[in-house]
């Protein structure tokens, strides 16, 4: 076997993160670097789609829950979808929680693991 490079996923329930090294130089090198972040070691488990549920359109820290103003009230804007890892757990059905009816947690951790991977 004929291993170039190993990666560790830390995947949370409320804060995520990876480290890498390589066989070239084996120097463990720690992500520090979030949408929005710099300088910590991980980003909120956390992702905002579209009003649909179909498309991520801010995960990590910046998908947190905007408080809306009295102002503007905008009904369409999805909300943040928060511990879905916990779906995969072996925990009872009742006491997961929620997500949008749209959405099921395989999609969310999917979706997470691959905005995880994309280079920032």
């Amino acid at each position: 076997m004929d291993i170039r490079a190993v990666v560790a996923i830390d995947f949370g329930t409320t804060f995520s993160g990876f480290a890498y090294s390589n066989r070239a130089d084996p120097e463990i090198i720690t992500n520090d670097v979030w949408p929005q972040q710099i300088g910590v070691l991980k980003t909120n488990t956390v992702l905002q789609y579209d009003s649909n549920y179909q498309n991520v359109i801010k995960w990590g820290n910046p998908a947190l829950a905007q408080r809306q103003s009295r102002k503007s009230k905008n009904l369409s804007v999805s909300k943040s979808v928060e511990l879905f890892k916990l779906h995969l757990g072996n925990i009872p059905q009742n006491e997961k929680p929620p997500l949008p009816h749209q959405l099921n947690y395989e999609k969310s951790i999917g979706d997470y693991l691959r905005e995880l991977g994309k280079p920032n």
